[in-house]
């Protein structure tokens, strides 16, 4: 099976598209997206902790993720609080996840700028 398609966004947060411009070259963004936002009213607490991390962690989703960051925020929750949760809820959540390129296979695909490693060019430049 292919792979997915890269969304434009994920593609610039992760460096691909400065790899390989022209495979981006063509793609339009969609129209008409604003930020992700804050979570649902109705959400209960542990599922608007659960919603503030994710949101942090994927700084690419927007207003078109909302409903996907409110099942995994539901399912990350109930999670949390130690309640009965199988096999089913864990492929529901991980499937979730995925549509968000937020597994930890598909973080390690993002280049979350300022996590604290060193420039590469500082050995260059830093006199002794």
């Amino acid at each position: 099976m292919p792979n997915h398609r890269t969304p434009t966004d994920k593609a610039e947060v992760s460096g691909s598209a400065s790899r390989n411009p022209g495979r981006f070259k063509d793609r339009s963004r969609p129209s008409g997206t604003r930020p992700l936002g804050d979570p649902y009213a109705r959400m209960t607490d542990e599922q608007k902790a659960c919603w503030e991390e994710i949101q942090a962690n994927c700084p690419w989703l927007h207003s078109a993720h909302r409903p996907l960051v409110r099942m995994a925020s539901m399912w990350m929750a109930k999670l949390d609080e130690n309640q009965e949760f199988g096999v089913n809820a864990t492929n529901a959540l991980s499937s979730l996840l995925s549509k968000l390129v937020a597994t930890p296979s598909d973080e390690s695909k993002v280049n979350h700028a300022g996590d604290g490693d060193e420039d590469p060019s500082d050995e260059f430049f830093t006199t002794h």
